[in-house]
């Protein structure tokens, strides 16, 4: 299988399995994290191959440096601003990172979003940390 085969999958997989409304996959190069596949239940477009700078969003950096997921909520008073801005402007209100790993290599990242403020759970966080695991 392809490698952008096994990643529109994994977008698919963890939407499903995590009763998420959509999914961003991304490859991280530097500090430049960029959209390589999406998936989302109402068929929007996620900006494929938009890019962030990963040093702008202190909890992504802190997922891909730790190599452990992390989850957050508008619903959180304490929710850092970037992360919440961003969120808002793609109009979700929950999110679940977990580090995307490639043959055994940190590769990039995988987000679920719920357009509720309904927290991931640590159940959804083992099974996207299973599945973000490839080759």
């Amino acid at each position: 299988m392809r490698l952008i085969d096994a990643l529109d999958q994994l977008a698919r997989r963890l939407v499903a399995e995590l009763d998420a409304d959509a999914c961003i996959v991304s490859r991280v190069l530097g500090d430049v994290l960029i959209i390589v596949t999406q998936f989302a239940t109402e068929g929007t477009i996620l900006n494929l191959g938009q890019g962030f700078l990963v040093s702008d969003y202190p909890l992504t950096a802190e997922v891909l440096r730790s190599g452990e997921p992390a989850r957050l909520t508008l619903a959180d008073p304490a929710v850092d601003p970037s992360e919440a801005e961003l969120l808002r402007e793609l109009g979700y209100a929950a999110l679940l990172m977990v580090p995307l790993r490639v043959a055994g290599e940190q590769w990039g990242l995988a987000e679920a979003y719920r357009k509720d403020a309904r927290a991931f759970g640590d159940a959804d966080c083992a099974t996207a940390t299973r599945l973000a695991q490839i080759g």
